[in-house]
């Protein structure tokens, strides 16, 4: 990464690929989707995840009887994110 780009939160890409938050935790934490870790929390840049998505647009969910993704990766907004610790 040359440059600041967005991170996505598990919740984020949940939404962006229709699947439960923890799905995306778990995937990432099986290397099936490109994330890192921040702490403990996971996060997901927004570059990586959209040429994820191309990729398996091209060659198919690895999973019997799933359809391909065909989705866009919405535009970051303007300035970072925050990550917040619970009970502070």
């Amino acid at each position: 990464m040359d440059e600041l780009t967005r991170l996505y939160t598990p919740d984020d890409v949940a939404q962006i690929l229709g699947i439960h938050p923890k799905t995306v935790e778990r995937m990432a934490a099986r290397e099936e989707l490109p994330g890192i870790r921040v702490g403990r929390y996971w996060r997901f840049d927004s570059a990586e995840l959209s040429r994820w998505i191309s990729a398996k647009s091209q060659d198919g969910i690895d999973r019997p009887g799933a359809g391909t993704v065909a989705c866009e990766v919405p535009a970051a907004p303007a300035g970072p994110i925050s990550i917040q610790r619970g009970g502070q």
